[in-house]
């Protein structure tokens, strides 16, 4: 069954090398052009990218567009591709080798041999009417006749370049085949933050998960190398030991898939606060102060009376000196 908005299939032409003159296309000889899609669960999209595009150069086709990007936890992508028709089973065969599975194939194809000779009819009926204007303006003598045909050759000729180049886009797609492959990612990719690393004991982290790949539903294994582990996808933990601890995650999916992310060390958890040891710390602050404020004591009781028998020796100088100028005649 295919997938919805998904398709694959095979293209094929039978357009002759002189595919621009109706008259060569016999009873059975027709113009065909299919479409084909095909929806690939690959290991890693952007990966299966390149390797499409080098395995469709190897069958000498081009790639027309490719585009990837993240759809929810899922990494998409799709590239659209041509090959030669007559290489188109190949290429499909090769392109089910990339995968781990394949989800849909299917095929359109639509036969525009009959709108391609009516095209090849209308566009030498065209040219015809160009050649008639060409010899009219030949003729013409009058500047408004000159003019009137000028405009209708403008015209034939802008319907002959729509009618040639709708012949070439018939040729071009019936001689290739258009190949869109749709890519899905199989393989996990995990990856887990943490919204603080640095907590002292007893705080809260909120641990959060990132997916890429993979089959939802997803199961999840949390180890925070505490001795403690979850399996919510957005868990909350608190650490009571302060230390260093290695977080890892484990993620399933619903077809088996598994990938494990391990932090070494990831979370450091600081001594938090305690009452007995508050205490302590403001015991033994009270202590050296004790100890400080008798030091003090001691050396005032040591150096003041040191200090009292300069002053007074330099003060009895000083009384002496003034005496003895206040004597001198």
């Amino acid at each position: 069954m295919t997938a919805p908005g998904y398709q694959t299939g095979e293209v094929q032409s039978t357009v002759p090398k002189a595919a621009s003159d109706p008259g060569v296309f016999g009873a059975t000889e027709r113009m065909i052009v299919r479409i084909g899609n095909i929806a690939l669960v690959v290991d890693d999209v952007r990966r299966s990218v390149t390797e499409i595009t080098a395995l469709v150069e190897s069958f000498e086709g081009y790639v027309v567009s490719s585009n990837s990007w993240r759809e929810g936890e899922r990494i998409i992508g799709t590239i659209t591709i041509r090959v030669v028709a007559e290489r188109f089973a190949d290429v499909m065969r090769a392109l089910r080798a990339l995968a781990v599975d394949v989800n849909s194939e299917s095929t359109s194809s639509k036969d525009v041999t009959e709108e391609y000779i009516d095209l090849s009819a209308t566009l030498k009926n065209l040219e015809a009417t160009e050649e008639q204007l060409l010899r009219l303006m030949e003729k013409a003598e009058k500047i408004e006749d000159i003019l009137n045909v000028q405009r209708e050759l403008s015209k034939t000729r802008g319907e002959i370049e729509r009618t040639k180049g709708r012949l070439q886009y018939l040729e071009r797609t019936s001689g290739t085949s258009l190949i869109e492959v749709h890519l899905e990612q199989a393989s996990l990719d995990v990856n887990f933050t943490a919204d603080k690393a640095i907590v002292k004991e007893k705080e809260a982290i909120h641990f959060t998960s990132s997916i890429a790949g993979g089959f939802a539903p997803y199961s999840y294994e949390w180890d925070f190398g505490d001795g403690n582990t979850s399996t919510g996808n957005v868990p909350r933990h608190a650490y009571k030991t302060e230390g260093s601890y290695t977080v890892s995650l484990k993620v399933s999916d619903d077809r088996g898939n598994t990938d494990t992310e391990i932090r070494s060390e990831y979370i450091v958890v600081l001594p938090g606060w305690k009452a007995s040891g508050t205490v302590s710390n403001a015991w033994k602050g009270l202590v050296t102060l004790g100890h400080w404020l008798a030091r003090a004591v001691i050396w005032a009781g040591i150096f003041i009376p040191v200090w009292i028998a300069i002053g007074g020796i330099g003060y009895g100088i000083f009384y002496v000196r003034r005496r003895w100028l206040n004597k001198k005649p």
